[in-house]
């Protein structure tokens, strides 16, 4: 049958593609998806047609007998050395794959996408996060509003990469179609309007677009500024020494994209990672042992190896050299270059900086036993022995401690234990993680309102209370303390954690630690207390990390 071209009305979505081989293009589209085609229309540098597709309903089975019916378009147009194709969205997910695996075809370049269509004020913004996971920091962003690209902040968005951006478009007199706010997402040349057309309107839009993507070319691309203060795209010669993969729920990717069979073996591999095996001098790395390679096909990364979850864009791989793979690209984080400035070095020699909280067998003698043992929890008794302290460790706590000094200032104080004693240990994120999440979870307590209430059911029968360092019975005299605090009077989360050492720091930080696989994880550990600190900062409070001088 022959697709009356001019009755379709459809939505301006389009992959800009380069290279010349138009056949084989329109050939894999025809045949990789599912369903007969019922319309085709052709000419020299066009070839349009409809799919028909039967499938039950996704809440019936085959047997039930109901069929739902739908028809898929996809429109092809050549202009010289340049291809526009729109197709639905698995077409356009089975299509990037192919792309992938070919050298004849290649996506428009990226950075000519961001430059030319992400300069007026950003409306929308979806943000894709390459750092390491963690409870305290999201693994992505989706923001919305008038002019999103001015909320963006270096501390807190510089382990992000824009995954998509839907911009105000140029306002220029050769532009009389292409109007309003479009859409992107540069890594797979992807550009969407929110608007149809008929096909004539669809073919003058396509030419528009083309021509305001070779302006930007020939001027020289560069990235909006907004952009620089995240992740930027990395050269490969430049990763070495992966020491983590991970791999995403595959829910977070577009339904149909994934067989079963991979979806099942996404899961398995998500729930129990793989074994990672870096090479100090290459991005290649091993897998449960087996050798994967990236390997740079044309505008992409692919990484070549034997799993079948290489081929997914699920998987994220982290390297010593501060770099990330992420969906066909690698990307260096901006977050190193800012260190965290609320470090407070104090003198340990005699705790021990291993054990959190005095040996007890109940949450009651914990409370007991605090100021007659050398557990972290005896050396806030101690370091805090002015003012109004008192202990809340114990189910549905605040913190573990709580601190009011003689100028109303309140300290949430949470304590955990240093992995080693040496004098020479490692830089360990991971050390701090669960309590720095701890700490952001239970910022909701610096409301005073809810910080009273919560307190007014303490998690033991006795909790441990002190007054200028001198044990006292009950939280009354604590309590009034809280209330007379007015709202100008300061707040400080504390997290008490000597794993991290002056000496080692101060190492690190020097000329000696440049380069140093140990930077980059105090790199990854300072991102981290940085995000929680703007956390803390956004509620009226400040952030201050405890370490240990040796």
């Amino acid at each position: 049958m022959e697709l009356p071209i001019s009755a379709i009305r459809p939505y301006f979505s389009v992959i800009v593609l380069e290279g010349e081989d138009f056949a084989g293009l329109t050939g894999f589209l025809e045949a990789s998806g599912r369903g007969d085609v019922v319309a085709r229309h052709e000419a020299e540098d066009l070839v349009a047609f409809v799919r028909r597709r039967e499938d039950p309903p996704t809440w019936a089975g085959p047997e039930a007998g109901f069929v739902d019916v739908t028809h898929q378009l996809t429109i092809v147009v050549r202009r010289g050395g340049f291809v526009v194709v729109c197709t639905d969205k698995p077409s356009q997910e089975r299509l990037q794959t192919w792309l992938d695996r070919q050298s004849s075809l290649r996506r428009y370049p990226s950075e000519v996408l961001e430059s030319a269509l992400i300069r007026g004020e950003v409306k929308n913004l979806w943000l894709r996060g390459i750092h390491r996971r963690t409870s305290v920091k999201a693994d992505g962003k989706v923001l919305s509003g008038s002019s999103v690209e001015q909320t963006l902040s270096p501390h807190e968005d510089g382990s992000y990469v824009a995954g998509s951006a839907r911009a105000a478009l140029p306002s220029r007199p050769d532009l009389l179609l292409l109007k309003g706010n479009a859409g992107t997402t540069p890594r797979n040349a992807l550009v969407w309007l929110s608007q149809r057309a008929d096909f004539q309107t669809f073919t003058a839009m396509a030419a528009e677009l083309l021509d305001l993507l070779e302006e930007a070319r020939a001027q020289g691309a560069e990235r909006p500024d907004f952009l620089t203060m995240l992740a930027s795209p990395a050269d490969i010669d430049e990763v070495r020494d992966a020491f983590e993969v991970i791999v995403e729920d595959p829910d977070t990717l577009p339904p149909g994209s994934l067989s079963d069979e991979l979806r099942e073996l996404a899961l398995s591999v998500r729930d129990s990672p793989p074994a990672v095996t870096g090479f100090p001098d290459s991005a290649a790395f091993t897998l449960d042992g087996a050798e994967v390679v990236p390997e740079a096909v044309g505008d992409k990364i692919r990484l070549d190896g034997e799993s079948p979850i290489l081929d997914t864009d699920l998987l994220t791989v982290y390297y010593q050299s501060g770099h990330s793979y992420s969906r066909g690209r690698f990307w260096q984080a901006r977050a190193p270059e800012y260190p965290f400035r609320n470090w407070r070095f104090e003198d340990f020699q005699g705790w021990d900086i291993r054990r959190e909280k005095p040996r007890a067998d109940s949450p009651q003698r914990i409370h007991d036993r605090i100021g007659s043992d050398t557990s972290l929890f005896d050396w806030v008794a101690r370091a805090y022995d002015h003012g109004w302290l008192i202990c809340d460790d114990g189910p549905g706590e605040v913190a573990d401690f709580l601190h009011i000094s003689a100028a109303r200032t309140l300290s949430l104080i949470h304590v955990k234990s240093a992995k080693s004693h040496s004098p020479v240990r490692d830089v360990s994120a991971a050390a701090y993680e669960v309590v720095v999440s701890q700490a952001v979870k239970n910022l909701i307590y610096v409301s005073r309102g809810h910080l009273r209430q919560q307190l007014t059911r303490p998690p033991v029968r006795s909790p441990a209370s002190w007054i200028d360092g001198r044990r006292v019975r009950g939280r009354r005299d604590f309590l009034r303390q809280l209330d007379a605090r007015v709202a100008t009077d300061e707040t400080r989360v504390v997290i008490l954690q000597p794993h991290v050492s002056q000496r080692v720091y101060d190492q690190l930080r020097g000329p000696a630690g440049h380069g140093s696989p140990e930077l980059m994880r105090l790199h990854l550990l300072e991102s981290m207390l940085n995000s929680a600190r703007q956390s803390a900062t956004g509620l009226n409070a400040d952030l201050e990390v405890i370490a240990s001088k040796e």
